[in-house]
């Protein structure tokens, strides 16, 4: 085997181990014979020392990116987690398009019922406006066009990387790790709109437009009953982020109760995720708050909401994770056995 093959077997290795006991040969073969000119010592160069070309390994990526999202001829393990990682993106973008409209809201009500609150700026209305980038793209993906969802949702990214640069540079490097990792969650639905391929099953947008307004009113009647002037707000979005978890995996299991739970890996591998992301969310916030804030009063009431949040993701994430890890034994144990 000379060393431009090893190194194209060894990018084949991104792709599932059921695609390429079928195809690996025949795609070596074809790559080959791409790569390596017709002279017989450019040949032997090449084969000794060549490398795949960037579009050929960009190729294989995208390749394996679909079969491991649920592609089409993709193992039924891959299809649960290509269509619980667009759950993950459709919840994502959901929060960004309801944190954005909430915002929006919040320009207009918060100076009415906070007089002594010195009114937004420009800026902050303009940074605040320009977070319904984000509505647009939820809603360009669930009328059936990633692409205008995943420009969209990039360019809304910006305003939060900005954001956080310039509190870190304000607040010399406090707050670190939170803005790190509000960083880390926001990005994740932008990055899986990967998912929704060109072999993606299409998206049912009836609910999840439904979800929007819901989102924004409640989530609304919740910041105008809670809200209030100081540096300790009795419920902030982290604290949001893991009552909503521990409310849709409810609904999930009622769903499911009712006998409409659908592939059965999927909602739970969707959930699980975002009950990661809305705890770790929750503890790094917490623990930098507790650390850079002066005591006062309300921090003991904080601590204890912060572990009762963590401790309702938990409850629920838990047999959610054991479910998931079943239901995807099964499913590779009945390709196995179809195969």
């Amino acid at each position: 085997m000379t060393t431009l093959e090893r190194r194209y077997r060894r990018v084949l290795r991104l792709l599932p181990a059921s695609y390429r006991q079928t195809w690996e040969e025949d795609m070596v073969a074809t790559f080959l014979a791409g790569a390596l000119p017709a002279d017989p010592e450019d040949a032997e160069f090449m084969a000794d020392y060549g490398r795949p070309d960037r579009s050929e390994v960009a190729s294989v990526v995208r390749l394996a990116a679909r079969l491991r999202l649920g592609g089409a001829g993709a193992p039924p393990r891959y299809a649960a987690w290509g269509e619980a990682v667009r759950r993950v993106a459709l919840a994502g973008l959901l929060v960004h398009a309801v944190d954005a409209l909430v915002g929006v809201g919040a320009l207009l009500w918060l100076p009415q019922r906070f007089p002594e609150l010195v009114a937004p700026d420009r800026m902050v209305t303009a940074w605040t406006l320009l977070g319904l980038g984000w509505v647009v793209a939820y809603l360009a993906l669930l009328d059936g066009h990633p692409r205008v969802a995943r420009l969209c949702a990039g360019l809304s990214l910006l305003p939060t990387v900005i954001a956080a640069a310039v509190d870190l540079v304000a607040t010399g490097g406090a707050y670190l790790a939170s803005h790190f990792v509000w960083l880390v969650v926001a990005a994740v639905p932008v990055l899986a709109l990967a998912a929704f391929h060109r072999d993606a099953e299409p998206v049912r947008p009836r609910p999840w437009l439904v979800a929007l307004p819901a989102g924004v009113v409640v989530i609304s009647l919740v910041l105008l009953l809670t809200q209030r002037p100081g540096p300790s707000p009795l419920v902030d979005w982290p604290g949001l982020a893991c009552v909503a978890v521990f409310a849709a995996a409810l609904v999930h299991q009622l769903g499911r109760i009712a006998g409409r739970g659908g592939m059965t890996a999927t909602w739970p591998i969707a959930l699980v995720l975002l009950g990661v992301a809305a705890l770790t969310l929750r503890v790094v916030t917490l623990l930098d708050h507790l650390q850079h804030t002066a005591p006062n009063p309300d921090q003991d009431t904080l601590l204890i909401a912060g572990l009762v949040e963590c401790g309702l993701v938990l409850i629920v994430v838990l047999p959610l994770a054991v479910r998931a890890a079943r239901s995807l034994r099964s499913l590779s144990a009945d390709f196995r056995t179809a195969a």
